[in-house]
């Protein structure tokens, strides 16, 4: 014969476990982040190996792995493309970046970027160049100069654009932000500077995001200061590297 008393304490305490299991909370799951591919190109002219020295390669193969992680990281990435590729610093990648056969949404060309694109679609971006860029326009393909050469070498991208009938334009720093050096920035900052616009939109957010701070004078660290109080600005990432590169 079955027990009822027995069956019913059993029957409780089923209710009981099974009230105390809902009330368990389930883990929270992040989210993957939204990834929406811009159809704006970036191009790094790697034109410029006898330029360099042997110091200044190693540099720019770091910036350029750089530019490859920012890319890979962000939430609006944009077609990279790392163009005459050659030289020394293929050498060095061959030798002590072997990954890089692996990289994603990056293209490396051994040619020029007239091989690749359309004239009319290029715009090199130079500090020499009166026109300042008012915003990105996604149709078209950006390209920073890949040298690393601590301003031996002077307009040497805006000479070249020229030379090749290729736009030029500058982005707007001195609009937005004051700065004690010239606008000479290494390629990673550059790079990060457009890919950081296509999510914000605002030049002096983006400049404030991107610059070292370093490179402010007294009265640009005074506003750097305030608009991070307010929460205007994230928190900037510092690189050591004091090579330069693109005036822009």
């Amino acid at each position: 014969m079955f027990n009822h008393k027995e069956l019913e304490e059993t029957a409780e305490a089923t209710v009981s476990v099974g009230s105390g299991v809902s009330d368990i909370k389930e883990p929270l799951i992040k989210k993957p982040k939204l990834r929406i591919l811009s159809s704006m190109k970036v191009v790094v002219d790697l034109d410029f190996d006898k330029y360099m020295n042997e110091k200044e390669i190693s540099q720019l193969s770091s910036q350029l792995t750089r530019c490859y992680s920012f890319n890979n990281k962000s939430s609006n990435p944009v077609g990279l493309h790392f163009t005459s590729f050659g030289g020394r610093l293929q050498e060095r990648f061959e030798n002590r970046l072997q990954e890089y056969h692996n990289w994603k949404d990056v293209v490396f060309h051994n040619n020029s970027y007239l091989d690749n694109f359309f004239k009319e679609d290029l715009v090199y971006l130079t500090a020499d160049e009166e026109a300042v860029l008012e915003e990105l326009d996604e149709t078209k393909v950006y390209i920073i100069g890949g040298v690393v050469d601590r301003n031996r070498h002077k307009h040497l991208c805006y000479h070249k654009a020229k030379l090749e009938g290729i736009a030029t334009a500058k982005l707007p720093i001195s609009q937005y932000i004051n700065l004690t050096t010239r606008h000479v920035l290494t390629v990673n900052h550059v790079f990060e500077i457009l890919l950081n616009w296509l999510e914000t939109k605002d030049w002096r957010e983006t400049l404030m995001n991107v610059i070292p701070p370093r490179k402010f004078n007294p009265e640009g660290k005074k506003k750097r200061r305030e608009t991070t109080k307010k929460g205007k600005a994230d928190a900037v990432r510092v690189d050591t590297d004091e090579s330069s590169t693109s005036e822009i």
